[in-house]
């Protein structure tokens, strides 16, 4: 067993141990050497937090070819133009092991706390990140190994930075039909993230609106992602809820998504969201969870 930087011979060996991890959260979920090889030196989809980083590694363990753990490290700077939260911190933005290998981990580990150490970061943090695809991030349940060894290094679970990945197929959304409210018309934009989908009131007033991105395949770098859309930012304004808006919004962009040859899609619901009702919401469309997610552990 062999600690050690990240050389691009063991590259077929980290797509492997990335994917095993990524498909037991969404199905069918995978990503190439090509776009796992161009995450390691950059995240352009991380377009906020992405240019604050000064410094990146990747550790890997191995025994032959074979990688059994990686850690993905990012240090990040200190000048004003950097989050507060973020200003001379160091990350683990992510660390995945082979199950049954705890020395491994244990050992990817230590070298990562080394590392942060020689960075001279302020505050360790780890997988806030996760892995570069859309709507994912931090620890899975279906993850335990990991969760178990970042406890036995001293790290904590942030509770307060739970999240909740549904997902499921388009085909259960029924058509919006006629506006839940006869002021409302919808509009489609260029939004943030994707498209826009606004519910808009006869003054011109927005009352809510959804972003959904229907390609998830980083314009074709991620094949195993086509056919998957993800829903965004889905909003209605106070006063207007419970009364058909939201589900109107969605019915829109399904149709939508439909016809971009999109089937499938996936959300990520803030734990405190999902309590107040969004859970049972997305459930209406036949949406189930696919896993729940940490996203941030802080060291002891």
């Amino acid at each position: 067993m062999h600690v050690h930087r990240f050389e691009p011979a063991y590259l077929p060996g980290l797509r492997a141990l990335v994917n095993n991890h990524l498909s037991t959260v969404v199905p069918g979920w995978a990503m190439t050497d090509e776009a796992v090889a161009a995450h390691l030196s950059r995240e352009p989809g991380e377009y906020v937090t992405d240019p604050w980083v000064t410094e990146r590694a990747t550790l890997l363990v191995t025994e032959g070819w074979a990688v059994l753990a990686a850690a993905h490290l990012l240090r990040y700077g200190e000048g004003e133009e950097v989050g507060e939260h973020f200003r001379g911190a160091g990350e683990i933005g992510w660390l995945l092991s082979v199950p049954g290998r705890s020395e491994a981990t244990a050992a990817v580990l230590s070298e990562a706390r080394e590392a942060l150490a020689v960075w001279g970061v302020r505050r360790e943090e780890v997988c806030s990140g996760g892995l570069p695809v859309p709507a994912f991030g931090g620890v899975p349940d279906c993850w335990p190994h990991v969760a178990e060894a970042l406890r036995a290094a001293g790290y904590r679970a942030d509770p307060e930075r739970r999240e909740a990945l549904y997902g499921g197929r388009l085909a259960g959304v029924a058509e919006p039909g006629d506006p839940p409210l006869p002021s409302l018309c919808v509009l489609r934009r260029v939004g943030r993230l994707g498209v826009r989908f606004s519910a808009v009131a006869d003054e011109g007033e927005e009352v809510g609106h959804l972003e959904c991105n229907p390609d998830l395949t980083e314009g074709g770098s991620i094949p195993a992602l086509g056919g998957w859309a993800e829903l965004d930012e889905l909003w209605v304004r106070e006063g207007m809820r419970r009364r058909g808006v939201g589900r109107w919004l969605v019915g829109h962009a399904a149709r939508w998504l439909l016809l971009a040859g999109c089937d499938r899609i996936v959300v990520c619901v803030d734990g405190n969201d999902e309590e107040a009702g969004a859970g049972r919401f997305y459930r209406r469309f036949g949406w189930e969870v696919l896993g729940r997610l940490t996203r941030s552990w802080e060291a002891g």
